[in-house]
């Protein structure tokens, strides 16, 4: 990081920033609702998303008309069934405005309290968005005030390095 801010784009990086800045994710899997990124197949057919091409989630064809199978009353379900099925453990998580449980194909563990739709990358994930924290709180500070955030640099080699953080 005390080289890379600015000149290297690492797309994890991004969309974490994205999300302790206050904007929603700009991808899926850590968005608060699905059904915004469709798969389309070779013949047109739509599903619900790229995990998810069963036929119980076709949406229909292209020709039927893509604004409104995007805003159909099932795929509009199926983007809210990812907020309303977190466990308590996502609920209450410190890091859930981050992650929002991840995407729903991977929830097929039990927590702790015995609910299941535990994402089976909760830990990794959790320890990666820890680790993070204190940089993007920095890089979020930084564009408050109006600085580039890859003024982190700066910071981080005037503190003696990420070491000493």
């Amino acid at each position: 990081m005390q080289h890379d801010v600015g000149a290297i784009y690492v797309m994890n990086f991004e969309w974490a920033l994205a999300s302790w800045i206050g904007n929603p994710s700009p991808v899926c899997i850590f968005a608060k609702e699905c059904g915004r990124a469709v798969a389309m197949e070779h013949n047109g057919d739509l599903f619900s998303c790229d995990h998810y091409v069963y036929p119980e989630y076709r949406l229909g064809n292209i020709t039927d008309g893509l604004v409104n199978m995007i805003n159909s009353p099932s795929q509009l379900a199926f983007g809210k069934k990812k907020r309303d099925t977190l466990p308590l453990v996502c609920r209450n998580c410190e890091v859930r405005f981050a992650c929002h449980g991840e995407c729903p194909k991977n929830r097929f563990l039990v927590s702790n309290q015995n609910e299941p739709g535990l994402n089976y990358l909760c830990a990794s994930y959790k320890k990666y968005f820890k680790h993070i924290n204190p940089y993007m709180k920095m890089m979020k500070q930084l564009l408050q005030d109006g600085f580039p955030a890859s003024y982190i640099k700066e910071i981080i080699m005037d503190q003696g390095g990420l070491s000493k953080i």
